[in-house]
């Protein structure tokens, strides 16, 4: 493993991977952006501020929510809204294939084919920690805002070991960690966030894509995983 983290860094990237998760795989409510925008909910984050592009992201997510005013014209902020759940249906759901589809197995399966081989490893990996998802069978598991989520849990467990003063079950954990990022997340999220990137048109959903590359992109810096601009791949540090 690369570099190590504190409690208080595992704790901050837990609530970032975790409100990932829920942009990429819930549909925008209006309540919950309404409330991000009265308190500037991505003006800043706990973790990743270092990151260029998680920054690029905040950015943009915040002047979108800045334009939205919830409080000043109820009508236009609904008319907003419901721009806002149509590209996200657009993205990230479809009728057919989205433009921006979520699922690993769509990048890396023969013919995008869903619930192959990419679905049932991760499933896996979710089982063995005694985690099902909600719609088993209907919905592939290998959904990247699912797998964010489940990253915020391994990072938890590792901040839970810590606290615990059980290095064992941290490096465990953190293990863990490197391994599914590097085996079912990092290989193909350039192509997602290229997809996100050219079929996006407001601001909010570009810097969603933004900010969940740049997040996963430093969060692999610690176990010495790092970008290739070039290239456009993950590659680990050779040493």
């Amino acid at each position: 493993m690369g570099i190590s983290y504190s409690e208080d860094q595992l704790s901050s990237a837990e609530v970032v991977f975790a409100q990932a998760s829920q942009l990429l795989y819930c549909e925008p409510d209006s309540q919950n952006v309404a409330n991000c925008a009265r308190s500037r909910m991505f003006a800043t984050a706990p973790y990743g501020m270092e990151s260029k592009r998680v920054c690029h992201g905040l950015e943009l997510m915040s002047s979108w929510l800045d334009e939205c005013a919830p409080d000043a014209d109820a009508a236009a902020f609904e008319d907003r809204m419901g721009s806002l759940r149509r590209e996200w249906f657009r993205l990230f759901l479809g009728v057919g294939t989205p433009d921006a589809p979520c699922w690993e197995s769509f990048y890396r399966e023969p013919n995008s084919h869903l619930f192959g081989k990419r679905t049932l490893e991760v499933r896996d990996w979710y089982r063995r920690y005694g985690l099902q998802i909600e719609k088993l069978y209907s919905e592939p598991d290998d959904h990247l805002g699912l797998m964010l989520g489940f990253v915020s849990r391994l990072v938890a467990l590792e901040a839970d070991a810590l606290a615990a003063n059980d290095e064992e079950a941290a490096g465990k954990a953190a293990s863990e960690q490197e391994e599914f990022l590097s085996e079912h997340v990092l290989p193909w999220l350039a192509a997602w966030r290229y997809s996100v990137e050219k079929s996006a048109t407001s601001d909010y959903f570009r810097g969603v894509g933004e900010l969940v590359f740049g997040l996963c992109e430093l969060y692999a810096g610690r176990f010495d995983v790092t970008f290739d601009e070039d290239a456009q791949v993950f590659k680990k540090a050779r040493g």
